[in-house]
């Protein structure tokens, strides 16, 4: 049975509430509709890490993880490799060969093959290699397609049966790929500003790839939101109140939302919702240290996927700007 309970959080939230003058004490967070609870799980599981990967698997019902970086830029800063499941009580090591070890790639879950595709990373140089995780054992796939890169975006069409990826670094570019399960094309189109470190999903109910934010090679941050259907890219809107780069972003099947988690460029930490149309703020009526209090601790470069089974979210690990983290928090969506 999983062990979890809200930690400080709910006891600051409650201390904030009674200084602001704010009745009872606030345990959730609202959007248009929906009430978002964050819950710290006291389970174990990996190492502290950030810049690791994350792929929920239906059909074996796991969240699969790989790789990542113990540390920040010093020298000392280890690169993992290891392989973990989550079964929605407990983490496994299942792997410690397969890819080389590596921070910045992108993971995936095919459908149709039934399989997790990792693409890409940093290995301490950018990487372009392709493998498939069958619940057993990594297999390289590929090593021609996209440049060589980290921090790009890919998301799988699981009605077109094909991933997506976009830009990524070095050199922020512009390009789009998919991949068939068999190889890599490249789609001559022109779309989004080329970009790194943004957000992309899979929106089941409109067929459609919806990218979000990111940075520009400049470091400039982003607010705009782009949809791709399989021949055209199509800005829908754009909002610099909710620039921002190295977030998380999830597409809840039940609520048919993407949901959004991180720090913006106006340094808040916060969750947003897009409904199709536009991105709504969740508990902006809250005053922001109650709101903030309601989260898990900013960070980046973190994972988090949601779970179709339970229709809950995880998120796990990151960065907090001076350390690696290792804690995992579920949100419970009603």
């Amino acid at each position: 049975m999983r062990v979890s309970r809200l930690l400080s959080l709910t006891r600051w939230a409650f201390l904030c509430a009674l200084v602001l003058g704010f009745p009872a004490v606030v345990a959730a967070l609202t959007g248009a509709g929906q009430v978002y609870r964050w819950n710290q799980l006291e389970i174990d599981g990996p190492s502290a890490r950030h810049s690791h990967a994350t792929a929920y698997g239906v059909q074996r019902d796991v969240l699969v993880l790989f790789g990542g970086l113990f540390g920040g830029n010093s020298r000392d800063s280890i690169l993992l490799g290891d392989t973990w499941e989550w079964n929605d009580s407990e983490w496994s090591l299942v792997a410690e060969t397969g890819p080389s070890p590596r921070m910045g790639h992108a993971m995936f879950y095919d459908s149709r093959r039934g399989a997790v595709i990792l693409f890409g990373g940093n290995d301490g140089a950018p990487l372009n290699d392709t493998w498939e995780w069958d619940g057993r054992e990594w297999k390289l796939l590929s090593t021609f397609g996209p440049g060589p890169r980290s921090r790009h975006a890919m998301a799988y069409d699981s009605d077109r049966g094909v991933a997506v990826v976009f830009g990524g670094i070095p050199r922020e570019p512009a390009d789009t790929w998919e991949w068939d399960g068999n190889s890599w094309k490249m789609v001559d189109v022109s779309g989004p500003e080329g970009r790194s470190r943004a957000g992309m999903v899979y929106d089941a109910s409109k067929k459609l790839i919806v990218l979000f934010g990111g940075r520009l090679s400049n470091g400039e941050m982003l607010g705009d939101t782009w949809t791709w259907d399989g021949s055209e890219w199509i800005q829908v809107a754009s909002d610099d109140l909710f620039a921002r780069s190295r977030h998380s972003m999830i597409y809840d099947s039940a609520s048919d939302l993407i949901i959004v988690h991180g720090v913006s460029f106006g340094g808040r930490n916060e969750m947003i919702e897009w409904d199709g149309t536009h991105w709504n703020p969740i508990g902006h009526s809250l005053p922001r240290n109650v709101m903030e209090a309601l989260l898990p601790p900013r960070r980046v470069y973190y994972a988090m996927a949601y779970i179709e089974s339970s229709g809950t979210v995880l998120l796990f690990g990151g960065w907090d700007g001076s350390t690696s983290l290792s804690d995992k928090w579920e949100l419970i969506i009603e």
